[in-house]
């Protein structure tokens, strides 16, 4: 018959140990990679708005309606109901995560409900597509430190000149 001998209390201790000291060693790593995370994201959701949009940019860009004024909450309400209905896009497309966790102190009533703002083109048929260097949508704020993110008519990402 074999003895069954158990983990000691010391050997529990240490190995608690060894695992606080690579998870101190680790965590410096990890909050680095939030920032890169949430950048990509942003990133991803600024090319989807673009490759929704592609069509309308063919058939002729969404018009504001008049009275409303450009980068109004009343605009981007607009903008996300428009979207919501015709393209399905949903809230989290059209937003930030970096944006929404500085945010967050901000009262509810004063934060914008989207992230990234269309840039008006005429309604003219593919007049969006006709203009290659100016951005479909820019990130509302410096989200990310170093400029406002922005996608182009080719799907290009790029961070804007300050």
């Amino acid at each position: 018959m074999k003895n069954f001998r158990g983990i000691t209390l010391l050997e529990m201790v240490a190995a608690v140990a060894i695992a606080l000291t690579l998870g101190a060693i680790a965590l410096p790593a990890l909050q680095t990679l939030l920032p890169k995370a949430e950048r990509a994201t942003c990133m991803g959701n600024l090319k989807n708005l673009r490759v929704h949009f592609v069509n309308y940019a063919m058939e002729g860009w969404p018009q504001l309606p008049p009275g409303i004024k450009l980068g109004s909450l009343q605009e981007q309400r607009w903008w996300l109901d428009k979207t919501k209905k015709d393209m399905g896009l949903t809230e989290r497309d059209w937003r930030c995560p970096t944006l929404s966790r500085k945010l967050k102190a901000v009262p509810e009533s004063q934060r914008p409900f989207i992230h990234y703002l269309p840039t008006p083109f005429s309604e003219e048929p593919n007049k969006a597509n006709t203009w290659t260097r100016m951005p479909w949508f820019i990130e509302i704020g410096n989200a990310h430190g170093d400029g406002n993110l922005l996608v182009r008519q080719d799907g290009t990402v790029e961070t804007a000149p300050q």
